[in-house]
C-alpha cells in the first residue's frame, strides 16, 4: 500500500496517509508511556518523587494522546471548510497497521 502510494498517490492522499502513520505512532508510545509510568508507579516502593514522576508520565502521555487527536480532528475540520478532499478513514489506518506488524514479522 505504502509504495503504491508513493508511486501513484496524490499529495493530499500521501499527506493523509503520513497523518494515519503519526497517529499510529503517537498511540503506540503513548502506550509504551503509560506502561513505563505504571511500571515506575509499581516499583516506587512508597517514595514520594518517584510516584510523583510516575504519576505524571501517564498523565502526559494521555494528554499527549488528546493532544494529537484534536490535532487531527483539527486538520479534518480545516479541510473540509477549505474543501480539500482530505479523507482519513479508520480502516485505512488498521490496513496501515496490519502492514506494518505484516512487515515486521518478515
Amino acid at each position: 500500500m505504502l509504495r503504491d502510494l508513493l508511486e501513484n498517490g496524490n499529495i493530499i492522499e500521501i499527506i493523509a496517509t503520513f497523518i494515519a502513520l503519526a497517529l499510529i505512532v503517537a498511540s503506540l508510545l503513548c502506550l509504551v508511556f503509560i506502561i513505563f509510568g505504571g511500571i515506575t508507579f509499581i516499583l516506587s516502593a512508597g517514595n514520594e518523587d518517584r510516584i510523583k514522576k510516575a504519576v505524571n508520565t501517564i498523565r502526559y502521555a494521555i494528554i499527549g494522546l488528546f493532544v494529537t487527536f484534536i490535532a487531527f480532528f483539527f486538520v479534518s475540520w480545516i479541510s473540509r471548510l477549505l474543501n480539500i478532499p482530505f479523507e482519513l478513514r479508520f480502516s485505512t489506518i488498521v490496513q496501515l497497521m496490519q502492514e506494518i506488524f505484516a512487515a515486521l514479522q518478515g
